[in-house]
């Protein structure tokens, strides 16, 4: 790939895609644990997830206070997309705290 006059070689690298709540983090999980890799992963902020308050970061708080994944499902899709949205803008928040 390359960006401007920067030239990014990729080796042995594979991407996984595809919808929301389809197993992707699983399974990227599982590979890397299989085959000694490194799961780069979007949620690298997970790992801060148990201390965050709910009232402060509610949207990166919401699945881990779920009582089942029917909650998950189950939401309208302006609901899902709100919880995007508010997702993106937490992370933010952390990102900047964690650098």
């Amino acid at each position: 790939m390359e960006c401007g006059k920067i030239v990014v070689k990729f080796e042995n690298v594979y991407f996984i895609n595809g919808t929301a709540y389809a197993g992707k983090s699983t399974m990227v999980k599982l590979l890397a644990e299989k085959y000694d890799g490194i799961a780069c992963e979007e949620n690298y902020q997970d790992r801060l997830l148990e201390n965050l308050d709910t009232k402060e970061f509610p949207n990166l708080t919401y699945t881990r206070d779920l009582q089942d994944w029917g909650e998950f499902v189950r939401r309208t899709p302006d609901e899902y997309e709100a919880w995007v949205n508010g997702v993106t803008k937490e992370c933010t928040v952390l990102e900047i705290e964690i650098l």
